[in-house]
């Protein structure tokens, strides 16, 4: 083939390089709503980049699971290789959840910070991914001082449970305030924290509280029991595509909370 040739066959075949909305990062399953593929859903107007800490074939709770944790420096090149292409110029947020391992935070909080520096003003959406209350821990422990120490430093907004809460801040929710802990995990860049459906009322009313600076306001929802999982990423997910529409985020948790249940339901 020609240069001429080659040249015109490759402008045909060319991938799509318009500038993205989101950046996601995140697990990612072949079969299964956890991870990025309950972020994704929720986020169906934007633009989403989305790359995978780790690959499963399906959750790890099942009798056989395929898992690849992708290497800690093909995360923070692959974010390098997307940002010199021009993919993330126009990016508006940046959405983590489960990590592998503490290199992996380490090389993100790396990649991302220029990032940062470029545009002070992009919203970083940190899901600490850590595990819940009914199974434990469900990922390296390290990960967690690694997001406390570097992620939690660029957030914008934090989105953790309970369980998740109490392992990053280190303090006995049964005697601490849940949100003095929350406050407690506040970084420089940080405007709010989620703590998302971690406070049960009855049996019938699931609460969750948006803590600030300055404060903090709790929002009652209906509960609808279940054991599904995936319903934290489908959340965060909402809790995203409402803030970049312009919600506050008090208007974007009763969203979210919505949307959950309309999933649930």
């Amino acid at each position: 083939m020609s240069e001429a040739g080659w040249s015109e066959g490759r402008e045909r075949w060319e991938l799509d390089r318009r500038p993205a909305d989101v950046l996601l990062i995140g697990s990612q399953v072949a079969f299964g709503s956890v991870g990025m593929n309950g972020v994704l859903p929720m986020l169906a107007d934007a633009r989403v980049v989305p790359l995978p800490t780790i690959v499963l074939a399906n959750l790890p709770h099942y009798p056989r699971v395929q898992a690849q944790p992708m290497p800690a420096q093909w995360l923070g090149d692959s974010i390098r290789d997307l940002d010199a292409l021009g993919v993330l110029d126009e990016i508006d947020s940046i959405c983590t959840g489960y990590f592998a391992s503490s290199d992996q935070v380490e090389a993100v909080a790396d990649a991302v910070q220029p990032l940062l520096d470029r545009r002070p003003g992009l919203r970083v959406l940190v899901d600490p991914t850590l595990g819940d209350s009914d199974v434990g821990l469900y990922t390296d422990p390290a990960v967690a001082p690694a997001l406390r120490d570097r992620l939690l430093k660029l957030a914008t907004g934090i989105v953790p449970n309970r369980f998740e809460l109490a392992l990053l801040s280190g303090a006995d929710l049964q005697q601490t305030d849940a949100a003095e802990a929350a406050r407690s995990l506040l970084g420089p860049r940080a405007q709010w924290a989620v703590i998302s459906g971690g406070a049960a009322s009855g049996d019938s009313t699931l609460v969750d509280v948006v803590v600030t600076r300055d404060g903090s306001e709790e929002f009652e929802h209906p509960l609808i029991p279940t054991t599904v999982k995936g319903t934290g990423d489908a959340f965060a997910g909402a809790l995203l595509a409402s803030l970049r529409r312009g919600a506050s985020v008090t208007d974007a948790v009763d969203h979210a909370a919505a949307a959950v249940r309309d999933l649930l339901a």
